[in-house]
């Protein structure tokens, strides 16, 4: 009887430890995935989506550890392109005699971001989540296309010189630049930025938050 007794009471001890131990095997592997196969798998995917997108690597952090630093074949990645015409009239007097100078010019403006700044992904285990932070975006180069001289009209004493006109063409190119940050270009800029990562982490069932323009990185 008492050999029967021990014999149940073993049996229920090996299947309680086998249970105990299919347990803790269950939670170790589901640790591993949720805490240490999830951020990676995910870091892995957006970094690579991000690659083939805009032909650079972020860098990477998860739980607010490095692993991976930011590399970049260009230095600048733009990310919007807009053409921008300007009309422009110089003109000087002196001695009530008056000189103008009239052009318009076609310009190509590029806005994006300087990748020579941190571009990081946070990967957050808890929920999981991406934490986007880009730099601010900037005006990238402003290229005049053409222009043409609508007026070239010297004072009866007040001549225009070759120095003038250069003047005139600087101006020019001046109010394509401010032209270019008055319309909403930077804006532009890292709205198409944000909507392509975005893209790119929820393909990946994961939601991301991006850091406000000019905090601290």
């Amino acid at each position: 009887m008492i050999s029967s007794i021990q014999s149940r009471t073993s049996r229920v001890l090996l299947t309680g430890s086998i249970a105990l131990g299919i347990i803790l095997l269950a939670c170790s592997i589901a640790f591993y995935i949720i805490v240490v196969k999830a951020p990676a798998d995910l870091a892995h995917t957006v970094v690579t989506g991000i690659k083939e997108a805009f032909n650079f690597t972020p860098r990477v952090k998860i739980d607010q550890t490095i692993v991976m630093e930011q590399t970049a074949p260009i230095l600048e990645l733009a990310t919007v392109s807009r053409g921008v015409f300007i009309d422009h009239t110089w003109s000087h007097s002196w001695m009530g005699s008056t000189k103008t100078i009239q052009l318009q010019g076609t310009f190509t403006a590029k806005a994006g971001f300087d990748l020579r700044q941190p571009f990081t992904i946070s990967i957050e285990r808890n929920p999981l989540r991406v934490l986007a932070d880009l730099p601010p975006p900037k005006l990238l180069s402003v290229e005049m296309e053409n222009y043409r001289v609508l007026k070239d009209e010297s004072g009866w004493w007040n001549r225009i010189t070759d120095r003038d006109r250069e003047r005139a063409v600087n101006e020019l190119h001046s109010a394509a630049r401010a032209r270019a940050e008055s319309t909403g270009l930077l804006e532009e800029a890292r709205n198409t930025a944000e909507a392509r990562i975005r893209e790119i982490v929820e393909r990946n069932g994961a939601i991301v938050e991006f850091t406000p323009s000019g905090e601290a990185h």
